[in-house]
């Protein structure tokens, strides 16, 4: 009940309590932390001054409620300093301790000191006040069994009616879900069938595909290939009359020409201002021939037919 998502199956009850200071404030529930409230307080409680009070702590197996108030009572009884039917006790369950133990604080105190202590008050027979044993985490001492009963009780109730609830709604979710999990189980053995029906021509696509793959990269490759025949028409063209070629080479995309010209230096222009033609250089340096005024020339470019180069 004190996890965050069911903490509102048990609300905390403002409690107005008269401290041990003499000073009174509100408080959310069983606690020692004070807070500002200006809603409608019912409940009221006493707290005892410390030197009322014996304290204990015990570490005890993790037990059913009944069980776990028997074995609280048997230890009060045995370790109270005072006569059983004067004594007054009360205990919290502080949580869990090393080995898997609840760890529990057992507070003890006189009936006889409690009642002198709220006749001081004025508050003798006044049997609304609850009292509690202080500090930063107070246990009820008196007056406190019957609210905690009740309050456990409507916990049960509302715990019951959301079970039930939450039953109802699985009941009535659990027919259409169940009908569309056997449609879809349905669905699933239709379409291995539809698959291993298809199998073959979904083959015969996925072969006709890798064709066409091939085909167009094949296609690509001739379009991007230097046709020589073609290159070499090109170069008659491009060329002017005082040039002349003595090798004409095709490597892959690659061409390679030597011969002698005029102007070696102005055919690396022409050669580059012409679409397809790219990478355009002299390997070696132009010698001129003796005697004349003609120039010895070697170039290389590539050539990309279809489109700009890349």
């Amino acid at each position: 009940m004190d996890w965050p998502s069911l903490r509102w199956l048990n609300p905390r009850q403002p409690v107005r309590v008269l401290g041990s200071d003499g000073l009174s404030s509100v408080r959310l529930g069983v606690s020692g932390t004070r807070v500002d409230y200006t809603g409608k307080v019912v409940r009221s409680a006493v707290e005892l001054p410390e030197e009322l009070v014996l304290r204990r702590s015990l570490s005890l197996p993790q037990l059913p409620d009944a069980d776990l108030a028997a074995a609280v009572s048997l230890d009060a009884r045995t370790s109270s300093p005072f006569p059983e039917s004067d004594l007054l006790w009360g205990f919290e369950r502080r949580g869990p301790v090393a080995g898997g133990l609840l760890g529990v604080d057992v507070a003890l105190s006189s009936k006889a000191q409690v009642s002198r202590y709220l006749l001081s008050l004025g508050l003798a027979g006044d049997t609304a006040h609850e009292v509690w044993a202080g500090g930063s985490h107070p246990v009820v001492l008196l007056g406190g069994a019957a609210r905690g009963g009740s309050g456990q009780w409507l916990r049960w109730i509302i715990g019951g009616l959301l079970s039930l609830g939450f039953c109802l709604l699985t009941l009535i979710a659990a027919t259409p879900l169940l009908q569309t999990h056997l449609r879809l189980k349905d669905a699933l053995l239709q379409h291995e069938k539809l698959v291993k029906a298809a199998t073959p021509q979904t083959n015969l696509r996925i072969d006709l595909l890798k064709a066409n793959e091939e085909l167009e990269q094949v296609a690509n490759f001739l379009r991007a290939y230097p046709r020589p025949l073609l290159t070499l028409d090109e170069l008659s063209r491009v060329l002017p009359d005082d040039a002349m070629l003595n090798t004409f080479e095709v490597k892959g995309d690659g061409v390679r020409i030597s011969g002698i010209a005029v102007n070696a230096a102005r055919l690396l222009e022409l050669l580059a201002s012409q679409p397809g033609y790219f990478e355009v250089k002299a390997p070696s340096a132009t010698s001129r021939v003796s005697g004349t005024n003609k120039e010895i020339f070697t170039i290389e470019f590539k050539v990309r037919r279809g489109g700009a180069a890349q």
